[in-house]
């Protein structure tokens, strides 16, 4: 014990102090970002909501007649895709488990690679019911985050 204080001069001290400080600055500069994220997402949650909601009715309204506005429900489906590439950075929870299954769902719909998933109009309603879903728990989202949560 006598040698660990010995060898604890004050230059050493510097030194090891020096080197916590670098790993405590690493750890705000990362922690930082999160914040970051989180500050971004949630002051966006309006504009995410109003987009995922309009997108979602206007799919809606094209399933009546799925078979003559296939291109225009994949064109929508698209742009929920974008839409739901853009809130999954900044969601955490349940929504982000329901914004990752809705975007898989529409990656299965649309993607050339998954040839055996049938392009159907039940298929299409699955993905609009996800979006509804991803709607309704954004909404709640931002009931919580006007209560101050």
């Amino acid at each position: 014990m006598d040698e660990v204080l010995k060898l604890l001069t004050l230059n050493n001290f510097g030194s090891w102090a020096s080197i916590a400080g670098l790993v405590i600055t690493v750890i705000t500069f990362l922690m930082l970002f999160g914040i970051r994220k989180k500050f971004l997402f949630r002051s966006s949650v309006d504009d995410h909501l109003s987009k995922i909601s309009e997108i979602s009715s206007d799919i809606s309204s094209l399933l009546q007649s799925f078979s003559k506005n296939e291109k225009d429900i994949e064109e929508l489906f698209a742009l929920a895709d974008v839409e739901l590439r853009a809130m999954q950075r900044g969601a955490d929870g349940d929504l982000s488990a329901d914004i990752k299954k809705s975007r898989r769902m529409i990656k299965k719909y649309t993607s050339r690679i998954y040839f055996w998933v049938k392009k159907n109009e039940s298929s299409a309603r699955e993905i609009k019911t996800g979006l509804s879903v991803v709607s309704a728990e954004l909404y709640h989202h931002k009931k919580s985050l006007i209560i101050g949560k």
